[in-house]
């Protein structure tokens, strides 16, 4: 039960990481593909002048997806060392139990031959 327990996070760790780095990659290509980023003005007179906010936005948006991307990475990398390190312990259980059950049977041979009657019955022995 506890195994399935640690797969399960191990599952929803390698996901949520996943799903970070995917997201960051998508801000950032959604960025850098002319078009897609901010709207395009139209050409003319407005009332407004162009400050370069745009700039200040993508920016933002760079750090932003820069970060998704990191934390996106740190969170898969986690995941696969926590994997390693319950493959190891699972291993090192493995090798211990085979050990210990490969000692047993001779432990229990010489409490059996320490406990066993004599072969000759009382009415022999005389």
């Amino acid at each position: 039960m506890a195994q399935s327990r640690a797969n399960g996070s191990h599952y929803a760790l390698t996901a949520i990481g996943l799903g970070m780095l995917v997201l960051g990659i998508i801000m950032a290509v959604w960025n850098l593909v002319p078009g897609f980023g901010q709207a395009e003005k139209p050409a003319g007179n407005s009332s407004k002048p162009d400050r370069g906010g745009g700039a200040i936005l993508k920016s933002k948006t760079f750090s932003v997806a820069y970060v998704l991307v990191g934390a996106g990475v740190l969170l898969l990398l986690l995941s696969i060392c926590l994997n390693i390190r319950d493959k190891k312990r699972q291993s090192e259980d493995i090798t211990r139990i085979q050990h210990q059950a490969s000692a047993e049977p001779s432990h229990q041979e010489d409490r059996t031959k320490m406990h066993l009657p004599s072969t000759t019955s009382p009415a022999t022995r005389k």
